[in-house]
């Protein structure tokens, strides 16, 4: 658990679950006392009831799921994100007999992805198209990763210092809230986005 905060969520989806097996339990208990006091299966007020209740549930679970599986990242405000900013000049890699900065591997059948592998501190990252772009030639950024907000003074300095082959990556973190705890979201990473700088195609290894 990244915080304290997800309890505030544990407890909240705790609460709308045994509030639904006790509805469960209540509609039955009130139509099997229908049948036997009043010999009959249907009445308005039971069914009052029951739709009552049912709303209640349908809200309570809805909202906790809204927040919980289905909040977009974007939506929320700076005050309930932290978001960090990393870059790491770029390492040749060889494969015998091409050297590159980034190999790319098509993948994906049914929506095609592309996988890049690039080399920094002499560690290996995978990344993909979803999670990533790759920029070369004059310009170090391009629309997809224009969406951030990048220093563009500091991408100009990488370029002169590591010969336009770095990677950039930002990533967005929940804080530690009430809020986000709620959702279960607190402490947990929200997105992860890399830029990849390099010189031009001929630094890129593409395998099909």
């Amino acid at each position: 658990m990244k915080s304290t905060w997800n309890l505030v969520g544990m407890a909240l989806w705790a609460i709308v679950l045994i509030y639904g097996i006790w509805m469960v339990h209540d509609m039955r208990v009130r139509r099997i006392k229908l049948i036997v006091t009043e010999k009959r299966n249907f009445s308005w007020r039971n069914l009052g009831k029951s739709t009552l209740e049912l709303v209640v549930f349908l809200v309570a679970f809805i909202a906790m799921a809204k927040v919980t599986f289905f909040q977009d990242v974007n939506q929320l405000s700076k005050s309930a994100v932290n978001t960090s900013y990393q870059f790491e000049p770029l390492v040749i890699d060889s494969d015998g007999d091409h050297s590159y900065y980034v190999q790319v591997k098509n993948a994906g059948n049914k929506r095609p992805i592309q996988q890049y592998t690039y080399l920094v501190n002499g560690e290996k990252y995978h990344v993909d198209s979803l999670n990533a772009t790759i920029v070369m030639g004059k310009h170090n950024t391009n629309v997809q990763s224009s969406a951030y907000d990048w220093d563009q003074k500091q991408l100009d300095h990488l370029d002169t210092r590591y010969q336009k082959a770095w990677v950039g990556t930002v990533t967005t973190t929940y804080k530690k809230t009430f809020l986000n705890g709620i959702g279960l979201h607190a402490g947990r990473q929200a997105n992860r986005f890399s830029l990849i700088r390099i010189p031009d195609k001929s630094f890129m290894n593409t395998e099909n």
